[in-house]
């Protein structure tokens, strides 16, 4: 049941959970003036000296000593640096994807089912990835070091490339349970040589090579009785996936833990554990990997972001 609980949970914040957040800025909120009203989307977020306590957050990145968390609820994205709000992006339209490389943040807006693209050093809204309504639920965005941009859409069972440009590019996948397909991705994760997709439905992870030809997955349902050694290579309710090097971070959100994988699937460890501690999460929704390689986990229920620091091997 507890499984069960947990899988609602995370569906709930990409859907029910979100009906009544319809919050949209007028355009031209921000430093540096609004966009060209003929290309681009109305409605946009604007940079704010600070934001709301966190409500319900989803979304994690980092860079260099700034984590940036996005709150679907709150309708915003917060920058921390040393614990502490810096600046916020405000009037987002339920933010579910987000990512940062270098000087761009992007954000993958539910409501308004597009991928925003703003400048933190000219702390202002740059374009829209693929235009106003692209989207139907743009749940998680990777960013490729030679810019390329993925972006996963649930409801439609792809993943979405884009060129550093924005230009629009291959699209991965489509709906069912055979080699290279989805039912419900909901992380994305890539390096110079993969792209790595968490299919949340299927209880696994899928391997494409950068051409987004299919390479492997690995995972399944856990069938076995209820240690750690049992959920060894399998998932309950996959929530995000990241990489570090070789490996394969993998959230379950259902166990609140990541299951650390080498790239063939076989497991090597475990971090964090569910609870109210300081390393603890009761609900992990999101993951990354900062600079220093500590795992932080986005813990909606207890409306915190959290430094997975404990590993059980």
């Amino acid at each position: 049941m507890r499984a069960i609980f947990k899988n609602v949970s995370l569906v709930a914040v990409t859907a029910a959970a979100l009906a009544g957040c319809n919050t949209t800025t007028p355009m031209g909120g921000g430093n540096g003036g609004g966009p060209n009203p003929i290309n681009e989307p109305s409605t946009v977020g604007s940079f704010a000296p600070t934001g709301k306590a966190l409500n319900y957050p989803v979304r994690i990145a980092t860079v260099a000593d700034t984590v940036f968390v996005s709150d679907a609820l709150a309708n915003q994205v917060l920058m921390y640096q040393g614990g502490q709000v810096v600046s916020a992006i405000v009037g987002l339209d339920q933010p579910l994807g987000l990512a940062v490389a270098g000087d761009s943040l992007y954000v993958g807006n539910r409501g308004r089912g597009d991928v925003e693209v703003y400048s933190l050093g000219q702390r202002k809204y740059v374009r829209s990835l693929g235009g106003v309504g692209a989207f139907l639920m743009p749940t998680a965005i990777a960013v490729a070091d030679d810019g390329t941009v993925f972006v996963v859409d649930a409801k439609v069972n792809v993943v979405k490339s884009f060129a550093p440009d924005g230009g629009a590019g291959a699209t991965i996948g489509s709906a069912g349970k055979g080699d290279g397909q989805f039912n419900f991705p909901i992380g994305v994760a890539v390096d110079g040589k993969r792209i790595v997709v968490g299919d949340q439905g299927n209880n696994r992870v899928v391997i494409f090579d950068r051409s987004g030809k299919f390479v492997r997955s690995f995972g399944g349902e856990v069938t076995g009785g209820g240690s750690r050694d049992d959920y060894r290579g399998h998932f309950t309710s996959v929530a995000a996936v990241a990489l570090n090097g070789n490996d394969i971070y993998v959230l379950d959100s259902a166990h609140a833990y990541v299951q650390v994988l080498d790239e063939l699937g076989t497991s090597k460890a475990f971090l964090g554990t569910s609870g109210d501690c300081g390393s603890c999460i009761k609900l992990g929704l999101d993951i990354t990997i900062d600079a220093k390689g500590n795992v932080l986990a986005t813990d909606p229920e207890s409306r915190r972001f959290v430094n997975l620091s404990t590993v059980v091997r």
